[in-house]
């Protein structure tokens, strides 16, 4: 087959989303087929200019110029006379309501009628559900036009966990048949077959690995952290780990009025090993404390490592991920109380901690993309074999 996948950012980033693909298409290439990965050539780090080709993994890897490093509101003009000049068996997209490339999707549609679409939404257009303001009047219309279009542009759309199909087929009438579950993964190969053992005077250490932006949710940490420590409670070292984002002047700023510089270490832009070697040989418990997350790959790499896992209620795959005090444990998003509640628990309870590290070595089994790709490929080549 040869197919196509555009994603606004690819490797090195390493999103949720681009992680997805990246695993996806690395594994359609070793498998012969004919890969191509369409991106934008935003800069990872702001100083490192990426090549506009190369070949990574049996991937080319075609890098579009950027107007900006917006996502929606991304503009890269020469996608559409690159689709319009290149044929595909199927085109592969991540994410949806990005203005630009759905205008190029559909406008290919209408010339090759005969390639197959597939989406991984991840989420929904505007997910943090934005209800005032421009950004509130841009999800409530732009979401009407994709109610439309979404059935009639794919063939094909992949929730990677078995709750998005509600919103699916509620906000965007895609019919069930059109929804495949193809869940996030890891390599079998990055979990580990122990956990490190701690002495009981170490101190718990706590990671956190994303972007640092609001609706993340580092701040609730922080805000949990400072009540812990007023109330004179003992409180875990905790690791920031990942990019600086819109809310990174913000994050610094409460570490400092909290008064918890000397429990905080920022790492950013982690290299693959600085974060291994700290989720695996110092952490013990890593969060994800998220308004909204579709998955996060980050705790399942944290379980393959040996952590105790939190998350909110809205990850939707919260259920799937934990089981309480088997696993980890789930809080709503902004409960400051509820999260103390959570590591005072675990950190007066290191038998349990330890338990439950143990527990998660083994259930990161389930989570793996030897397990959860056949069932993507097979359904591809369904679904040429049916249009031919």
């Amino acid at each position: 087959m040869k197919i196509a996948y555009i994603v606004p950012r690819f490797y090195p980033f390493k999103g949720g989303g681009e992680q997805n693909i990246f695993a996806l298409a690395s594994r359609m290439a070793s498998n012969g087929h004919d890969v191509t990965i369409i991106t934008t050539n935003i800069r990872f780090k702001k100083n490192e200019p990426l090549a506009s080709y190369e070949m990574y993994k049996g991937m080319k890897v075609i890098r579009h110029w950027a107007l900006d490093d917006q996502l929606y509101a991304g503009f890269y003009p020469s996608l559409l006379p690159y689709l319009l000049f290149n044929k595909f068996n199927i085109i592969h997209t991540s994410g949806i309501g990005f203005f630009w490339r759905e205008i190029c999707l559909i406008i290919k549609k209408i010339i090759s009628p005969h390639t197959i679409f597939i989406t991984t939404p991840h989420g929904p257009f505007m997910a943090l559900g934005d209800k005032s303001g421009i950004r509130g009047f841009i999800k409530k219309y732009y979401t009407l036009v994709l109610k439309r279009l979404l059935p009639w542009l794919y063939n094909l759309i992949i929730e990677v966990n078995s709750k998005q199909n509600i919103w699916m087929t509620k906000e965007y009438n895609i019919p069930k048949n059109k929804i495949l579950l193809i869940p996030n993964g890891i390599d079998k190969s990055y979990i580990e077959t122990s956990i490190v053992e701690h002495s009981i005077k170490e101190r718990i250490i706590l990671t956190y690995m994303n972007r640092l932006e609001y609706y993340k949710g580092v701040q609730d940490v922080l805000k949990a952290l400072f009540v812990m420590k007023s109330k004179r409670m003992e409180i875990p070292f905790f690791y920031i780990m990942g990019r600086p984002w819109g809310y990174s002047d913000t994050i610094y700023k409460m570490v400092s009025d909290l008064n918890l510089k000397d429990d905080i270490k920022f790492i950013l832009y982690p290299s693959d090993e600085e974060r291994d070697n700290i989720f695996y040989y110092k952490s013990q418990v890593n969060i994800l404390p998220s308004k909204w997350e579709g998955t996060g790959i980050t705790l399942i790499e944290a379980m393959a490592k040996g952590n105790v896992i939190i998350t909110t209620t809205g990850n939707e795959a919260s259920d799937i991920l934990i089981t309480e005090n088997v696993n980890g444990f789930v809080y709503n998003f902004e409960d400051v109380d509820a999260l103390v509640k959570i590591l005072h628990n675990l950190l007066t309870n290191q038998d349990l901690i330890k338990l439950i590290r143990k527990n998660n070595i083994k259930k990161a089994n389930k989570f793996t993309w030897e397990n959860i790709f056949p069932l993507y490929e097979k359904s591809l080549i369904k679904l040429i074999n049916n249009i031919i």
